[in-house]
């Protein structure tokens, strides 16, 4: 297996390049939610559709989303965070990854769900917006649970609430969103598996078998969740697309609700 990194253009590039690709199995996609799926939705010309032209194999991780916020703002729970938003609107800023990231549309969700209004700082990665919570230059972040656990250890950040359905592994002390008011709120990242369009379905259950098998191994799961926080959570094709068919007609509908563009 040769791994090939192609980043660049509000991560389309790559996708793209397997899109175009035959669909023989011997190109395959590693991507994360929302990315290919997401981002043609933002385009006026999209070079692909994020569903229709691939084939699902099979969702590996979930890497859950958590909100932290500087260790100044008077605020210890989700709960306190809302309120707090509430009795200022529009002061509060927060900070994620990019525009049109995972994290960028979860905070507009989780504003619209709560009624609240907060400032959208966008980085370029996790790692500036991490740098500015912690000199105090934002108020609040979305991030991945890998970005910010040392400083949430360390008391650096104060984390208030895991952004998935479930507690995360990773801080199992910590509520979930939904445990905290906001029912049914779900909106970590994932990573999965995926070929052209029309892969054939015998191509798409050997990859699925062989990813199957590897995952099961309890070192990989204990390695991954140390290093990344990343969750084993195996579903097969046909439950990967249901669940990037729900979660692109959500998604969508918040991306024109704040108008975003990329082009």
């Amino acid at each position: 297996m040769i791994i090939e990194n192609r980043p660049g253009g509000g991560a389309t590039i790559g996708p793209d390049y397997v899109a175009k690709s035959p669909a023989d199995g011997y190109t395959i996609l590693l991507s994360g939610s929302p990315s290919h799926i997401i981002v043609p939705a933002m385009q006026s010309r999209p070079a692909y559709d994020g569903i229709r032209d691939f084939t699902p194999i099979c969702m590996i991780v979930t890497v859950p989303n958590v909100i932290v916020v500087r260790p100044s703002l008077p605020v210890r729970s989700f709960q306190e965070l809302i309120a707090y938003a509430k009795a200022q609107p529009g002061k509060l800023t927060y900070g994620t990854p990019g525009n049109g990231g995972i994290g960028h549309l979860a905070m507009e969700l989780l504003k619209g769900r709560a009624g609240v209004n907060m400032v959208h700082v966008p980085y370029k990665g996790a790692a500036p917006a991490v740098v500015d919570l912690l000199g105090g230059q934002i108020d609040v972040g979305m991030l991945n649970t890998s970005a910010v656990l040392p400083h949430i250890k360390s008391g650096k950040l104060r984390a208030i609430a895991i952004a998935t359905k479930k507690r995360s592994q990773t801080l199992p002390d910590l509520a979930s969103v939904d445990e905290s008011g906001l029912r049914g709120y779900d909106a970590g990242t994932w990573y999965g598996l995926f070929g052209p369009a029309n892969l054939p379905r015998p191509i798409v259950n050997t990859l699925y078998q062989a990813v199957s098998k590897v995952m099961s191994s309890p070192e990989l799961k204990a390695r991954l969740l140390q290093t990344q926080g990343a969750e084993e959570t195996l579903l097969g094709p046909d439950e990967l697309l249901a669940r990037m068919q729900e979660e692109r007609v959500q998604l969508v509908q918040i991306i024109k609700s704040i108008g975003l563009k990329i082009d």
